[in-house]
């Protein structure tokens, strides 16, 4: 598998579309659904529904994740003078602004917006869209589907959500840009290991919730056994706390959440762990 030539050099760097449901069961209520924007192009019967679902910005580097119609496209704009402080998180003003681009109202995937010695001009599909290498992900359980079939239903993060799919209810998590992709590219190849190899804390790959409690000072024992479990595959987790554990009727279940460890410090970590969880547990 590219990127993972020894089993024992896994490094997880985020939590798992499955295993993060436990910390949806741990707060009290979820966040609302995100509203940013919805706006309408053109007169019936021939409008396009618009609609900002996700913004990155940096100081003069903007990126957004916008819903046209039944298509997800992505619009990165180089240069902060394109958009005044106040338009660049208001996802109303955001689409009144970028309506106005050249080139807007073409079909494209993404859009590349630049000031230049002429004014604002755009590139459609300069750079295409980001994506898994899905040859990295190597299990049988695995499906696909659009991600605009799902209902959303609640957030939990800025990248994670509670969705329905049919009745199924599911923990979804994405990748809303392309720089976000290599920690969901490694998550998704040691969850897939780590089910390959049979370790039997993994359930199933797709993001079922599921239900269970944080762990007291009275499930110690339970959750270094846990942990000493998942060191024996080479994995350190690298963020202890109470709300990456979860407590089932059978054994605990992991979640792994971004950490800076790799396998090789496995053993010492190993040794401070009664302490590590005695401190996050009370």
């Amino acid at each position: 598998m590219p990127g993972m030539s020894h089993p024992f050099r896994w490094q997880i760097w985020r939590a798992l579309w499955l295993l993060m449901s436990s910390i949806a069961q741990g707060v009290s209520s979820l966040l609302p659904l995100p509203v940013l924007a919805v706006s309408y192009i053109g007169t019936l019967p021939n409008y396009v529904k618009e609609e900002v679902l996700s913004l990155d910005l940096e100081e003069n580097d903007f990126l957004y994740r916008i819903r046209r119609d039944s298509r997800i496209v992505y619009v990165s704009i180089l240069d902060g003078d394109i958009l005044p402080p106040d338009y660049r998180t208001d996802g109303f003003l955001v689409l009144a602004k970028l309506q106005n681009i050249p080139k807007w109202n073409d079909k494209w995937k993404t859009l590349t917006v630049r000031n230049t010695a002429q004014g604002i001009e755009s590139s459609p599909d300069e750079l295409p869209p980001h994506g898994l290498e899905l040859g990295q992900l190597n299990h049988p359980s695995a499906i696909f589907i659009n991600i605009l079939d799902v209902t959303t239903v609640s957030r939990i993060s800025y990248r994670l959500s509670r969705v329905r799919h049919g009745e199924e209810s599911w923990v979804l998590k994405i990748a809303r840009f392309k720089h976000e992709i290599p920690s969901l590219q490694n998550e998704v190849s040691v969850y897939s290991k780590l089910m390959a190899s049979g370790f039997s804390l993994c359930p199933n790959f797709i993001g079922f919730d599921i239900s269970g409690r944080t762990p007291s000072i009275q499930d110690l024992k339970d959750c270094t056994e846990t942990v000493r479990l998942l060191h024996e595959y080479g994995i350190v987790h690298g963020d202890l706390n109470k709300y990456n554990l979860l407590v089932r009727h059978r054994p605990l279940s992991l979640c792994f959440s971004s950490n800076n460890f790799e396998s090789r410090v496995a053993g010492r970590v190993l040794k401070v762990i009664g302490r590590a969880h005695v401190d996050s547990l009370q």
